[in-house]
């Protein structure tokens, strides 16, 4: 084995150890503070095992052997097994996915009613004041709200407490991201990549905390996404808008990469995704375009760990122009991936990163959505916001003892002056790289 596996090797046993040591202080009532320090400690372990694999693809321009590759793929499942032992208590949003499935088994329809409507007093239970948003009808897309609901159906056989029921709703969060984990493979071998870069995801301690740990369903949106990539890079077209579509009718924010696909000669073929949207909506009528403005919320609402949406607001001083500002520069950002002809992955991270930049929400699991993306497209700046995002999670103890949510404190700058430095930096690199090519 040479050094360089062998390093891989130690730094796999330490994020095992420190994985290991969440799970043991889970329980502990500084278990905020601790899942952030060991978060952060297992980012700095990662950021080196990904330098690892980046040096020998850089230095060596080939394909890995297998054998590294079935190391990584091991050691990551490894890593997500030991998680899944981790009670989701950094996050409420199973108790909603719980409810919403029990609505729908019930006759009713998520996108019609909230949890605090009367007319389905019959669903509280003891959980009903840890569903988060009583007052809010369903968000998210309907293939999410199916899924939950069939996973719920099956689990209910089983498991008859509350508590157990929303730790089981975890699964298809882990199934999905065993999912989006060989749709990540299939897209590295069909674009030509050193198989080793698969490390960036498999190992990154965010995805693997927030969908094995608290069990949020964005896998569900980046399989299917991450698959679309792989049928476009194979030229199955069909396949490619199919799988788009499941992914924007799982949440909706994948609909902005569909301009980065559809070109004159395929509007036929991308007339799927808008079909296959339909298609699921159909048994819910149209109660999810009645919530838009919660939809649209993420992008102006509720402001939450944002960055570039606090510049926005504070150069527009009203809200809806911070709000029109944010959505010009997503546009902005597609125009500019079209314009420029970019790699239908790197197209994919400019309009990502961007969108995340000026939201005014911006919870730690949503930056799992850059991770897929930067398996091909590594940044040092993208990377650290991944890495130091816990931070956000100082929000907790303040919520969990006195009901107050303080996601505009200047604590988050922790977050962002570090992203924003590297940003510049790698701009200022990338200049002087191009110029010397010139």
């Amino acid at each position: 084995m040479s050094a360089r596996n062998k390093t891989l090797a130690v730094a796999a046993a330490v994020l095992e150890t420190g994985f290991c040591w969440l799970i043991l202080k889970q329980d502990e009532p500084s278990r905020e503070a601790s899942a952030i320090a060991l978060l952060l400690g297992t980012f700095v372990v990662y950021l080196i095992s990904v330098f690892l694999i980046l040096n020998k693809t850089q230095s060596d321009g080939v394909v890995a052997s297998s054998w590294p590759v079935r190391g990584i793929l091991l050691a990551a499942m490894v890593f997500r097994l030991t998680v899944w032992w981790l009670e989701p208590r950094f996050t409420d949003d199973l108790y909603r996915y719980r409810w919403e499935a029990r609505l729908q088994l019930a006759g009713g329809n998520p996108y019609r009613v909230s949890p605090q409507d009367p007319a389905v007093q019959f669903l509280r239970d003891e959980t009903f004041f840890q569903i988060p948003g009583r007052d809010a009808r369903a968000v998210y897309g309907p293939l999410t709200l199916l899924v939950y609901r069939e996973t719920f159906r099956w689990i209910e056989r089983f498991a008859t407490r509350p508590e157990q029921q929303v730790f089981w709703l975890k699964l298809p969060s882990a199934i999905f991201d065993l999912g989006l984990l060989g749709a990540l493979w299939a897209l590295v071998r069909a674009g030509g990549w050193d198989g080793q870069r698969i490390l960036i995801y498999a190992w990154a301690p965010l995805p693997i905390f927030e969908f094995w740990g608290n069990g949020h369903n964005d896998p569900l949106a980046l399989c299917p996404l991450v698959l679309a990539w792989w049928a476009a890079v194979s030229g199955r077209w069909l396949i490619c808008f199919f799988l788009l579509g499941l992914s924007a009718a799982a949440k909706i924010w994948p609909v902005v990469l569909a301009p980065l696909l559809v070109w004159p000669s395929r509007w036929r073929q991308s007339l799927l995704l808008p079909a296959t949207v339909v298609l699921l909506l159909a048994p819910f009528g149209d109660g999810l375009l009645s919530n838009g403005r919660l939809l649209l919320g993420f992008l102006g609402g509720w402001r939450n760990n944002d960055s570039v949406f606090g510049f926005l607001l504070w150069l527009t001083g009203d809200p809806r122009w911070a709000t029109s500002a944010a959505c010009l520069l997503v546009v902005a950002a597609i125009v500019y991936a079209r314009v420029k002809r970019l790699p239908l992955t790197q197209g994919g991270l400019v309009v990502v990163s961007t969108l995340l930049f000026v939201s005014a929400n911006c919870h730690p699991w949503y930056l799992t959505w850059l991770i897929p993306l930067l398996v091909f497209h590594p940044s040092l700046a993208l990377l650290t916001w991944t890495g130091l995002i816990p931070l956000a999670y100082e929000v907790l103890p303040a919520w969990r003892l006195l009901g107050e949510w303080r996601g505009l404190t200047a604590g988050r700058w922790l977050i962002y002056a570090p992203v924003f430095t590297l940003l510049a930096y790698e701009g200022v690199v990338n200049m002087f790289q191009k110029k010397s090519i010139r």
